[in-house]
């Protein structure tokens, strides 16, 4: 039974904002979840990451603010590492199957996870688990049972599902496995509430159903907005290669903040920082008028910078960022290269490392994405000689010698 006790304004103003900034909808209503959270009744609510590769990213940035928003509220975090679950792969939103990692590379990709995390969250207030812990005690018998409870029907209605038939793609039985998996963790767990990107409403609400069968009480589901491009409508991920990562140096990450589109400006500041709401409606407002967009983008990147690496580096970064784009500098950091037998632009580019091969190398240079000395090269058969300058994309550089 829930104790109605008596809360400040303040810490009233910190539940609404738990349940508005960053969130897409809450399950079963923001109206139930904020009558619980301000019961006087601390809940345990858990994100789960499947460590699919070694990096996290600010698209992971949204969730780990809300359990850090959470905690100051007086509730309960989880984290839950889907150990287990990354061996077999989460199909949301993907036209093919996940390529299936082993149980030692999902140990090496989550290596330095919790170091990350800490970037965030104080990770002495959250409670850290892992689902390898049931499910590699679970028998066939009870697998089988659990998967009873879920039908093909259910499955399929997924609009992934429908476009993999549509299309003729293969569809995997063990993705079918998947959400059944993720939703258990919820009552072994034993939580009240689960919080995941929208596109995890699905699987978030597999464990709602099942909370519901196992433990005979409701849980709340906190789906949060995505960080999606507008343009191609994609989120930012490790799949889409367009994430700005907790590990990137300061100057990489300024600048990939910098590249971003001016539509992602306020989701970015509004979902993957802590700068107050107040702030965020006056740049709004200063975008609808006309302002520069741009002087919001080095805001916006600065403070990135300053929540991963702190004020100094952020401070450095921009002035680092400003010398070479807007006063057409070089880096003061440009790393050398020292040429060897092959001196033609695209054996350069594939010894030096700014190309990963050779027909990278050409498609770059056919983009004219390569310069050399400040001005665009088409040729691939360009000769490179002691003193150049070489830039690939808008932030690469290289000086051969």
């Amino acid at each position: 039974m829930l104790v109605n006790m008596a809360f400040t304004d303040e810490e009233e103003k910190k539940i609404d904002e738990l349940l508005s900034r960053g969130i897409e909808r809450v399950y079963p209503s923001k109206e139930e979840a904020k009558k619980i959270l301000l019961s006087g009744k601390k809940i345990r609510v858990y994100l789960g990451i499947d460590p699919t590769g070694k990096e996290i990213h600010i698209g992971h940035s949204v969730v780990l603010l809300f359990l850090k928003r959470l905690y100051e509220a007086g509730h309960i975090p989880i984290v839950l590492m889907g150990d287990f679950t990354a061996r077999i792969g989460d199909p949301t939103d993907k036209d093919a199957a996940r390529k299936q990692l082993t149980a030692e590379q999902v140990r090496k990709n989550m290596a330095t996870y919790w170091d990350q995390i800490s970037k965030i969250l104080d990770t002495d207030k959250v409670e850290k688990r892992h689902n390898a812990e049931w499910y590699e005690k679970m028998d066939l018998d009870n697998f089988i049972r659990l998967a009873s409870e879920e039908t093909v029907q259910q499955m399929l209605a997924r609009d992934m599902f429908q476009k993999r038939m549509k299309n003729k793609k293969p569809i995997g039985v063990h993705e079918f496995l998947y959400p059944i998996m993720q939703g258990y963790d919820s009552v072994a767990l034993d939580v009240d509430g689960e919080v995941g990107g929208k596109d995890q409403t699905f699987n978030m609400l597999v464990g709602r159903d099942f909370l519901k069968n196992h433990k005979k009480r409701e849980k709340l589901v906190f789906a949060t907005k995505l960080l999606e491009d507008p343009v191609s409508g994609k989120k930012m991920s490790k799949t889409e290669g367009n994430l700005v990562s907790f590990n990137d140096l300061p100057n990489e990450m300024f600048g990939k903040v910098m590249s971003f589109p001016d539509e992602m400006i306020l989701a970015i500041f509004e979902c993957a920082t802590e700068v107050p709401m107040e702030h965020i409606q006056e740049i709004k407002k200063g975008m609808n008028e006309g302002e520069n967009p741009k002087d919001y983008k080095l805001e916006l990147a600065a403070e990135l910078v300053r929540m991963y690496h702190g004020e100094k580096e952020a401070k450095k970064a921009r002035e680092e960022f400003e010398r070479v784009f807007s006063q057409k500098k070089l880096p003061e950091d440009i790393g050398e290269y020292k040429l060897k037998g092959n001196t033609d632009l695209v054996d350069v580019m594939v010894d030096s490392g700014l190309a990963k091969s050779k027909s990278e190398a050409k498609r770059l240079i056919g983009q004219g994405a390569v310069a050399i000395n400040g001005s665009v090269e088409k040729k691939w058969d360009r000769e490179i000689n002691p003193g150049d300058v070489m830039k690939v994309g808008v932030r690469r550089y290289i000086r051969i010698s």
